[in-house]
């Protein structure tokens, strides 16, 4: 006995969202470019360590939709943000964190 979630892909990236939203609180705001590169990176890599090829069909349809939503944008925008921030250290140190 015990509570049962019913998890699906929407409610995860809502909840996704709202801790990153959060989890910069009491930073100085990062450029608006940069937080969307930042939201879109977060869902692709979150959504690429859900891929699991045991998954039903369904479950593994949801998620490379979300990786085709998600990781392209992150990937595109990556570079020519590193380029135009590239004499800011704070933001070159996030956007370190992610190679696409």
């Amino acid at each position: 006995m015990g509570i049962k979630y019913d998890i699906t892909l929407p409610g995860v990236i809502d909840s996704l969202l709202i801790m990153f939203a959060f989890s910069v609180h009491g930073e100085p705001p990062l450029p608006q470019d940069v937080q969307h590169f930042l939201s879109n990176a977060e869902m692709c890599q979150h959504l690429a360590g859900e891929w699991d090829s045991s998954l039903p069909e369904e479950d593994k349809k949801d998620i490379e939709k979300g990786i085709n939503t998600w990781c392209p944008p992150a990937k595109k925008a990556l570079p020519g943000l590193r380029e135009k921030y590239k004499e800011n250290k704070e933001i070159i140190k996030k956007l370190s964190e992610y190679d696409f």
